[in-house]
């Protein structure tokens, strides 16, 4: 079984028209929205054995915040430069090359990208809002089998600032749409 919280960054943004995207840290909605999730997480969801995220400021604030929440070590805290405009394709490539040997894996990454993924893994996933998590569970013994007829959970976790119509912590039958 493989375990992957897929997880778009909570909100960003910066009134310096200087700061290149890259560097564009979360807003005080952003901070809100993160300490929700890391408190819905922790309290529902088992530790990650491996968090890794976008090397982008705000992608790499929320998931600082998840592995402190979660106790997870330094070294489980992995930055991957392919999930910083890398595409869904990009994102699943990340996953596809883990070690078997996890079963649990937070990945921390960017609108349209996120979304992609969520909804190619499990098409009644139609978007990830800021600060939102899509658990998702697959019946599989390696992460280059990820697919969506593997997929036998879904739940989206997204906190109260989440765009209207977002689920907050509704599971999601694997075949329902």
């Amino acid at each position: 079984m493989k375990i992957l919280l897929l997880v778009h960054h909570a909100s960003s943004g910066t009134d310096d028209m200087s700061l290149s995207d890259r560097y564009r840290p979360l807003e005080p909605r952003g901070e809100r929205e993160l300490a929700w999730l890391a408190a819905r997480c922790t309290e529902q969801l088992a530790r990650p054995e491996l968090i890794v995220s976008s090397p982008a400021v705000r992608a790499l604030s929320t998931a600082q915040g998840l592995a402190e929440a979660f106790g997870c070590s330094a070294g489980q805290l992995r930055s991957d430069e392919r999930l910083y405009g890398g595409g869904a394709r990009g994102l699943l490539a990340v996953l596809r090359g883990l070690d078997d040997a996890l079963a649990r894996v937070v990945l921390v990454g960017h609108n349209p990208e996120v979304s992609e993924l969520a909804r190619h893994l499990a098409p009644q996933i139609a978007h990830l809002p800021s600060g939102t998590l899509a658990a998702l569970a697959f019946d599989v013994p390696s992460w280059s089998a990820l697919a969506p007829q593997h997929l036998v959970s879904a739940s989206l976790h997204a906190p109260a600032t989440a765009a209207p119509g977002a689920s907050r912590g509704r599971a999601i039958a694997a075949g329902q749409a």
